[in-house]
């Protein structure tokens, strides 16, 4: 509550605060209710897309009361198998079959008192759809899809802002924002990020000894090369959701990979949320706040003031105004413009010299140079 209340003095007046589960909140609903009256959305994590067997439940969103549909809702593929859940444990949740249980969890949330005013919805977004060939429902992806949109939309009615992993086109008229397209989940794919605790690529566990942030999320780590051009080379971007959906889905990185994560990229990913409008995704507890605070309400002052602006337009423009493409422009609106050089070396844009791993902001008929402080 004290964090919540700091993050506001600070200067930071808007933030979407996500929970790793509703749990937490009902053991602190005073927390809700601060983030509430500060005038911040607060949600938790919810998914329906693995179910366990009853009784051997894993995780609190892969239970349900009614226990009939684990072996009378969930998916099976041509060849009569049941689809696993993730991680392989259980199975997946036929997302037709799935409102009555949507309904019951968030009548049962909301009968606890919490005053959620967001929610994320896990996988939801992500395109991963299927046909189900179960004799007894038989469903096609058409209809998976249209379950998932309307499970979303039944609780962004609500009256909640909603989310969702991945943010895919086909969401885009149901969700508010969406977390893993400015950067998806990649740790899986190496053993030394995955599990080697003994490497330094190694992204952390999901637990802390003391309560706060976990170490997965808080621990600062480098990035091998070949991950780095991959997903972190600026010569690669190009905005193509940014240039359709700006002012309709707001974006930002998958949870692993929080503005801070990746110690050696932490200013250029800073330029990036200001070139590309999207907001810088931050783990907090009091430690990580007291070590980060500086950062955060400088970073924030900037980013803040363009992205007001820029959330309520289209990108009208882009372009890379270098062969490398290490120096980019985006522009929002007709007047709202942003240039970041990426490179050590100055760069002219109409007469103003850009200092390497700066971004310049043309708004309001101002120019402003930000060079990020980390």
């Amino acid at each position: 509550v004290d964090l919540v209340k700091e993050l506001k003095e600070s200067g930071v007046d808007r933030a979407w605060m996500g929970l790793n589960s509703w749990e937490q909140a009902f053991a602190k609903p005073e927390l809700a209710e601060t983030a509430v009256s500060q005038r911040y959305l607060i949600g938790p994590y919810d998914s329906y897309h693995s179910i366990h067997k009853p009784g051997e439940e894993q995780w609190i969103t892969a239970e349900f009361p009614d226990t009939s549909l684990y072996e009378n809702a969930v998916i099976e593929d041509k060849n009569g198998e049941k689809i696993t859940g993730f991680q392989d444990i259980g199975r997946k949740l036929n997302p037709t079959l799935s409102l009555p249980a949507v309904k019951n969890r968030l009548a049962a949330i909301e009968g606890n008192g919490v005053a959620f005013n967001s929610w994320f919805i896990d996988c939801d977004a992500t395109g991963e759809i299927y046909d189900d060939y179960t004799p007894e429902h038989i469903t096609t992806q058409q209809e998976d899809l249209q379950a998932r949109l309307d499970r979303m939309a039944l609780i962004r009615d609500s009256r909640k802002v909603i989310g969702s992993e991945g943010g895919n086109d086909f969401a885009a008229s149901t969700i508010a924002f969406a977390h893993g397209i400015e950067l998806q989940s990649f740790s899986w794919m190496d053993e030394d990020m995955k599990s080697n605790k003994d490497s330094e690529y190694y992204i952390g566990k999901y637990y802390n000894p003391k309560g706060g942030a976990a170490e997965r999320f808080t621990k600062q780590v480098p990035v091998k090369e070949q991950y780095a051009q991959i997903f972190l080379n600026p010569g690669y971007d190009v905005p193509l959701y940014k240039l359709v959906y700006n002012d309709s889905v707001i974006t930002t990185y998958h949870w692993d990979w929080s503005t801070f994560k990746i110690i050696d990229k932490v200013a250029d990913r800073m330029l990036r949320e200001v070139l590309y409008n999207v907001p810088p995704l931050y783990h907090l507890d009091s430690t990580e706040w007291e070590k980060y605070k500086a950062p955060i309400t400088e970073h924030t002052a900037v980013w803040s003031g363009f992205s007001k602006e820029a959330v309520q337009q289209e990108m009208t423009d882009f372009a890379y105004l270098t062969e490398n493409r290490m120096v980019q422009m985006t522009k929002y609106g007709e007047q709202l413009q942003a240039v970041a050089n990426y490179t050590d070396e100055e760069y002219q844009f109409e007469n103003i010299s850009i200092p390497g791993h700066s971004v310049l902001i043309k708004q309001n008929g101002n120019e402003v140079i930000y060079t990020p402080g980390m």
